[in-house]
């Protein structure tokens, strides 16, 4: 379908301003929504405008304009308060090969890049499918991305290698967790990226099915949190592979009753300690309620024996040695 402007109406009524065909020939894919918006401001207004008058027609904060026109000034497109303009780079549209999807590397070989916004663009500019997540990503959020959100999209692909989809399912995630008002950052994602790159999550399929194992885990955790009177917290990776073990081994009502042990022997809350009784119960066959029963009275009943004699005791925890491990290995602790 072809689209023509009216060449007459309405749409003129206000005046016209030029547009340098650069724009549209390089950058009409590298730069986002909001970077466009902004350049149409400066150049509907003669070539010139401040953060406020850019602020109030586009709706941004003036707090982020510095951000958005950095783009600008860095590729020599405009200059701030008159400095000295930075070299132009306009580079002649060329036709690019689909640049195949980055293997997924060993990522402790190296440390995580730290991006510059020249870094940035030049990624978005050797890469349209990551040109294309970027833009997608702001749209999902519903608005401009800080220079570290869009850092982390850059190395969710480049350096975790997760494909464009898999990247995005992940923002579309960071964005209904904090719809959702929990409290979840860009480190978090950052972890999350890693732990999926490790885990070999390369299609969409993979990445719904480890959402759905995420979502149950939440509510694993809440069910935890409740019971065992922690704070509430977002868990770690190590502490959902932990309630994950727990809900394979046990029925919330046996965690139930692990939570109860260490409310009655812990100094303070700790999921270590949960951790560690349930792991003896494993190891003794203890699985029901009536098995922590009985194994309790064989216990009470081997002290009562022994009362005046000082020997050891086994117990369906030892409360001696889970209060080691929680001093030196609290891991899990909240």
């Amino acid at each position: 379908m072809d689209y023509q402007i009216l060449p007459m109406g309405e749409v003129w009524s206000e005046g016209m301003f030029s547009v340098p065909s650069v724009i549209v020939n390089n950058y009409i894919r590298l730069a986002s929504a909001y970077q466009l918006k902004a350049l149409l401001v400066v150049l509907s207004s003669g070539g010139k405008a401040t953060s406020r008058d850019i602020s109030k027609a586009t709706g941004v904060p003036e707090s982020e304009i510095c951000d958005i026109m950095s783009f600008w000034i860095e590729e020599g497109v405009l200059v701030a308060d008159g400095s000295a303009p930075a070299p132009v780079k306009v580079p002649a549209p060329e036709k690019k090969e689909p640049t195949p999807a980055p293997q997924k590397k060993a990522v402790e070989a190296m440390p995580v890049p730290t991006l510059s916004s020249q870094d940035i663009n030049a990624a978005l500019r050797e890469n349209d499918a990551l040109a294309e997540t970027m833009r997608s990503a702001e749209e999902v959020l519903g608005r401009m991305m800080s220079h570290v959100e869009r850092q982390l999209i850059v190395n969710m692909h480049n350096y975790y290698g997760l494909p464009c989809e898999v990247v995005l399912t992940i923002i579309q995630y960071y964005k209904t967790e904090k719809d959702a008002g929990k409290a979840i950052g860009t480190s978090y994602i950052a972890a999350m990226a890693k732990n999926w790159s490790e885990e070999g999550i390369d299609s969409l399929s993979a990445a719904d099915e480890k959402l759905r194992d995420i979502e149950a885990s939440d509510r694993n955790w809440d069910e935890i949190i409740a019971l065992s009177g922690i704070r509430h917290r977002r868990p770690t990776a190590k502490q959902r592979e932990m309630i994950k073990r727990w809900r394979n081994d046990f029925t919330i009502e046996m965690i139930a009753l692990a939570c109860d042990a260490m409310k009655e022997n812990a100094e303070r809350p700790s999921l270590k300690y949960v951790d560690s009784v349930l792991k003896n119960w494993k190891k003794k066959n203890i699985a029901t309620p009536e098995d922590v029963k009985a194994d309790n009275e064989k216990h009470q009943a081997a002290k009562n024996a022994q009362k005046d004699t000082r020997g050891e005791i086994e117990a369906t925890y030892d409360l001696d040695q889970i209060a080691k491990d929680t001093m030196f290995n609290d891991n899990y602790d909240i």
